[in-house]
């Protein structure tokens, strides 16, 4: 009885070490000197505030510190340059929550506002693609659509990931393969030099909105 339990512990082991999954970059955003050197603030309009971000003590996030991004009738984007090889690590899991969700109302039309949207892309200073995950308000789940900035030099696969019905406060987890996502939208895989994004825009809906993010990793995709 011992031998076979002891066979048993050791097969359930080594199957669960075979089906672990690799992290191959993680953002913790428990450091502001770190996020100050490797991460620059685009897409700002004039006359329009920009999003606010900013590492700050949160109890509930894992290292008790997380990305707080607020938009005050404000647009912005936080971006970086993962150095991370996407056909190995390619799906992208993050934690966030919302805190102040943008205010419109229930059954009334939703601007093109989000509290919180984390981005991948690729391109030129003239010609850009990306894919971009959203917390909305009254957005059905699973929306997506195309959309164009800039006069068309800014593509973005849109989605909704999250809206109202997820409460206010609560944490959640995302995982998404964003490698298949950008290629399902764009017929190609990106290129070797890609940007990670994270923003929040309320320009339109004049809120005021506070977003948590505790962290953004990129993974192998499960055995």
């Amino acid at each position: 009885m011992k031998l076979s339990a002891l066979l048993i512990t050791c097969v359930l082991f080594f199957a669960h070490c075979g089906s672990a999954r690799e992290v191959g970059l993680r953002y913790d955003f428990n450091d502001p000197e770190s996020l100050n050197k490797s991460w620059e603030f685009h897409c700002s309009i004039f006359m329009v505030p920009r999003t606010s971000f900013k590492i700050e003590n949160v109890a509930s996030a894992a290292d008790k510190k997380s990305l707080v991004v607020e938009s005050k009738s404000a647009t912005g984007v936080l971006m970086t340059d993962p150095k991370v090889d996407l056909r190995k690590y390619p799906v992208m899991r993050w934690r966030w929550r919302v805190i102040r969700p943008v205010n419109v109302p229930k059954n009334g039309p939703e601007p093109d506002d989000q509290a919180g949207v984390v981005y991948l892309g690729d391109g030129t200073m003239i010609s850009q693609k990306s894919v971009a995950y959203r917390w909305e308000c009254n957005t059905a789940l699973g929306t997506k659509k195309n959309i164009s900035y800039g006069g068309g030099m800014m593509k973005v696969r849109a989605e909704c990931i999250r809206n109202r019905k997820t409460s206010v406060g609560e944490w959640v987890v995302e995982e998404r393969d964003v490698l298949a996502d950008f290629i399902r939208a764009y017929k190609r895989f990106p290129g070797k030099y890609f940007i990670l994004g994270v923003g929040a825009n309320s320009q339109y809906s004049k809120s005021d909105t506070r977003l948590e993010i505790d962290y953004i990793e990129f993974v192998s995709r499960k055995k």
